[in-house]
């Protein structure tokens, strides 16, 4: 087995997952199978029924159990058949990952060197770095990138929606075929082919230690921090505030209370921002990133006024502040997304 194929298979052997489909075409073709062997038996009850009139009855009955075993399970096999056209017909203009996975860094990292491993004497791997708040149709030499990829990859890289960019890596066999979304933003599009996989850019960014402003924002409790190098927090507050839970019932009633968890959140609002203006006045000039998470919205509303000359961020990565998990916050924050296609 040459070098190549060796990783291929390891890297098969990690990720490889079967669709229902798959399933019902293996169940199809044991079913197969069986049919004939019962098609089988029925031939031989109908030998015994013709050579021997002393057993006329009990061959009878063997002939016609064979033939019931042999209709049901042409039954079962039209079933199935129409179970799996029907699932081809849903799934024909459906693109989907056959997997995604939520990695650290040190598992990112893992994942980046077992790839940077696999190697193509055709040079023929491909490559496609996409920067933050670009698109595949903004590389250069866009035209040439697009013959190389099929266009269903092309489908899938577009309907990742990264405001920091995302990472390709594409062999023509299909073997590998994976998408990586980094936590900071990527600066550079580009694309290339060769004989191995350039991962050198996204190492690099992963192993840079940036230096971070951040804030988790939630009604009612809300954390804001620094970390110097990406991985230890320096400084943290949780800003913490009485509102109101989410009303289920309707009418007057409904309506006095959201406006009331409205003022309240109005005023975890007020609390957050003199604290975050604090940290900003500390920490601020010696930031790169101010990465945002949790709720959105009220993120910006409690960010809104803010004079920061800081890159911000918005992470994906569904944070729940609790104080048992303050001092792993930053490798919940610098989760790194990948899709396998």
């Amino acid at each position: 087995m040459s070098e190549k194929e060796g990783v291929f298979d390891n890297i098969n052997y990690i990720f490889r997952k079967y669709s229902g489909k798959e399933e019902l075409e293996k169940e199809i073709s044991k079913l197969q199978s069986h049919l004939f062997e019962l098609e089988l038996d029925v031939n031989t009850a109908n030998k015994r029924y013709e050579k021997s009139a002393v057993s006329e009855k009990k061959a009878v009955a063997a002939k016609q159990e064979a033939e019931e075993k042999l209709k049901a399970a042409e039954v079962r096999l039209q079933t199935l058949e129409h179970e799996l056209e029907k699932a081809r017909k849903d799934t024909s203009g459906e693109l989907y990952f056959s997997r995604t996975d939520r990695f650290s860094k040190q598992r990112t990292e893992e994942f980046l060197l077992a790839l940077s491993s696999v190697k193509d004497p055709a040079d023929s791997l491909v490559t496609v770095y996409i920067a933050a708040g670009s698109k595949m149709e903004n590389l250069e030499y866009h035209d040439d990138a697009l013959k190389v990829l099929d266009s269903e990859t092309i489908a899938m890289v577009d309907k990742v929606d990264s405001p920091t960019g995302l990472v390709l890596f594409y062999s023509p066999d299909f073997m590998i075929t994976e998408l990586i979304v980094p936590p900071l933003p990527l600066k550079r599009s580009c694309w290339s082919t060769g004989n191995t996989f350039d991962t050198a850019p996204v190492l690099k960014l992963l192993r840079t230690r940036a230096s971070i402003l951040f804030l988790v924002a939630h009604a009612g409790e809300s954390l804001i921090g620094y970390s110097h190098d990406s991985e230890n927090l320096d400084s943290f507050q949780l800003v913490k505030s009485s509102v109101k839970a989410k009303h289920a019932k309707g009418g007057f009633s409904q309506r006095r209370f959201e406006r009331l968890r409205d003022e309240d959140i109005a005023h975890h609002i007020d609390k957050v921002k003199p604290a975050l203006r604090d940290l900003i006045d500390e920490y601020g000039d010696s930031a790169d990133y101010f990465v945002i998470a949790g709720d959105r919205q009220l993120a910006e509303e409690m960010t809104s006024d803010l004079a920061l000359d800081i890159e911000r961020v918005f992470s994906s990565s569904d944070i729940r502040v609790e104080k048992h998990n303050i001092p792993d916050l930053m490798k919940q924050l610098l989760i790194y997304r990948r899709y396998r296609i």
